[in-house]
């Protein structure tokens, strides 16, 4: 069976109907994910940074604790807008899937690891917004001899949430390059398809690196991937304009 991409469509049938409807809702979703991710960029250097939140924190429970409870709402709003961009993300791959051959096999795989990266990616930010509060509270409220027992509930805590966000990750570069090397041979596709397996590669060494503190990468990772969405999402509202 030939692996060779499949020819895009230029002209529509009452088959191609939901097909047409999921690019539609794809690009319509990676858009907004992407200006979504990119806001949550915004809010964490802004916003946050503008409250007294630091890179140096939030390896330091100690310091962070106490600042999450003066900032409760404001940290975990955080969490909750990097909730929504995964959301907004879930009908891309699906959308992008119906480009590059939903029914090969390959593909088949790319698209449930999308989904299962931004399921994953939503798990991942809910742990640190559900657990963020109470440690906080008992950092200002708990005996100063207890409070080591706090920081490390607070570091499992951390630690739990950067796995599954790093697991997220993971799962996204499978579907980016799965995509990315047929996009690679499809003109008009070419570019994004070469970048995506740029960007899959990137996030194999921010995979690797994060847990030992090799290369902090991780806030360039989600700038360039939030990227990657919003051109993924014009390029598919553009091929459902040209359906």
């Amino acid at each position: 069976m030939s692996d060779a991409p499949p020819a895009l469509r230029t002209d529509a049938t009452p088959r191609d109907d939901r097909a047409a409807q999921a690019v539609r809702l794809g690009g319509l979703g990676a858009v907004l994910a992407g200006v979504v991710f990119l806001g949550t960029i915004a809010y964490t250097f802004g916003f946050l940074f503008a409250r007294g939140l630091s890179t140096d924190m939030l390896n330091e429970p100690a310091r962070l604790l106490p600042w999450v409870h003066a900032n409760t709402v404001a940290y975990v709003g955080l969490w909750w807008i990097y909730t929504l961009h995964f959301f907004c993300l879930l009908p891309a791959p699906r959308g992008l899937a119906v480009i590059v051959g939903a029914d090969r096999a390959r593909i088949r795989m790319a698209t449930i690891a999308g989904i299962a990266g931004a399921v994953v990616g939503t798990i991942a930010a809910q742990v640190n917004a559900a657990t963020a509060p109470p440690l906080a509270a008992a950092s200002v409220a708990t005996a100063p001899a207890l409070l080591p027992s706090v920081w490390l509930q607070s570091e499992l805590a951390g630690g739990l949430g950067l796995q599954l966000r790093l697991l997220s990750d993971l799962l996204m570069a499978v579907w980016l390059t799965a995509t990315g090397l047929t996009l690679a041979r499809m003109a008009g596709w070419r570019a994004l398809g070469l970048v995506q397996l740029a960007v899959s590669a990137l996030v194999v060494v921010v995979y690797v690196g994060k847990p030992f503190d090799w290369l902090d990468l991780e806030p360039m990772l989600g700038f360039i991937l939030a990227l990657v969405y919003l051109w993924i999402g014009v390029q598919l509202l553009r091929q459902r304009v040209n359906w």
